[in-house]
């Protein structure tokens, strides 16, 4: 048993002054007054969660799909603050997944909450950098496989609805994928209709999807017409900072961040070039970004002009709803893991909890 004490707390709904927090085998055991002695400098809130980062320390998990990158993802992320991520896989050959699904079977450390599939069953006139060879049209076999191989882990999948026959979608639907609507050119009555029949995520606003216009309103316009939960990459490249204003407006507490976050890894089928910050294939598209969990929540505060606790939301209590985790992380409260992040004022990072235990030297 331990305790930590601080005088200021996000909770997640609300800031709690003075209190002490009392952590027993990596939950939260209690959360009581302090005592006048807690830390004062800056404050304490739950760590983050990126539900669409493809690796780190120079292993990307489309090229490397194995235990070792996933800890390579974890030990280098861990430091900006995000305590749990979904490891995500470009559009890849059928392989490649079954290489990726089981490598994230076989994982015994730290940060892993589930598996992103980024495709492979992509509209291809909306793959952005992903490789046009590996683009997939659906079909009931490969979906009855992946259903079989993830076999109940945690498996988000990144579609296009448009290249579906509904009864392939329905099975997909049905089955314990979390679908999210992506790399599409859906237009807005397909978006809508596979919303209302069941699809509640979108993937990464504005990119790689069909655009809102006069008279055409496609996904974009989909996603600010209903509440479905969506992604959106605040680095300022993917989309303009007013855009992101704009989509917060529109969307309120349905919009959370991602990173969509690479790596410099040369070795498979997927390398990217990092200029000024910015990563982009071969043919000068961009392709994921250099964004951390900090630097997203920082951007919101200061470019976007979101309220601190609101931007702090967008990173944790969202995603957790999203994934279906929010009885597990997201918020400071008594029985969930013991991930938090001290920030100073400034919002740096001072240090980061993981299951109570401290990750930074």
């Amino acid at each position: 048993m331990q305790e930590i004490r601080f005088d200021k707390i996000f909770t997640g709904s609300e800031w709690i002054r003075d209190k002490s927090i009392v952590i027993e085998d990596g939950r939260i055991a209690k959360i009581a007054p302090g005592d006048g002695g807690g830390a004062k400098n800056g404050f304490l809130c739950a760590g983050f969660i990126d539900l669409q980062l493809y690796g780190g320390g120079g292993k990307l998990f489309s090229n490397q799909a194995t235990t070792e990158c996933i800890t390579s993802t974890f030990e280098e992320h861990i430091k900006t603050g995000t305590v749990a991520f979904q490891i995500t896989l470009n559009c890849s050959l059928k392989n490649t997944m079954s290489q990726a699904i089981q490598a994230c079977k076989n994982y015994q450390g730290k940060g892993l909450i589930g598996l992103h599939l980024e495709g492979p069953f992509f509209n291809p006139v909306r793959r952005g950098a992903h490789h046009k060879e590996f683009v997939q049209k659906p079909d009931l076999a490969f979906i009855e496989s992946l259903i079989s191989e993830t076999d109940g882990f945690p498996t988000y999948m990144t579609i296009a609805p448009e290249m579906f026959e509904s009864v392939d979608l329905e099975r997909l639907m049905d089955s314990p994928i979390m679908v999210s609507i992506g790399h599409s050119d859906a237009n807005f009555e397909q978006a809508s209709q596979a919303i209302n029949k069941g699809i509640p995520r979108i993937t990464h606003l504005f990119n790689a999807m069909s655009q809102w216009q006069s008279r055409a309103l496609g996904i974009v316009g989909a996603s600010f017409s209903t509440d479905a939960w969506t992604s959106i990459i605040v680095d300022g490249l993917h989309c303009d900072f007013e855009s992101v204003k704009l989509a917060k407006k529109l969307k309120g507490d349905r919009l959370f961040l991602i990173t969509d976050a690479v790596t410099n890894d040369v070795s498979g089928p997927y390398f990217f070039f990092q200029k000024d910050g910015r990563f982009t294939n071969d043919a000068g598209i961009l392709s994921g970004s250099s964004l951390t969990m900090q630097q997203a929540v920082k951007n919101c505060v200061e470019k976007v002009h979101i309220p601190l606790d609101e931007a702090i939301r967008m990173a944790t209590m969202y995603p957790a709803k999203v994934a279906n985790l929010d009885h597990d992380l997201g918020t400071i409260e008594v029985g969930k893991r013991a991930c938090f992040i001290h920030f100073s004022d400034d919002l740096a990072i001072q240090q980061v909890w993981y299951d109570g235990e401290p990750c930074l030297n």
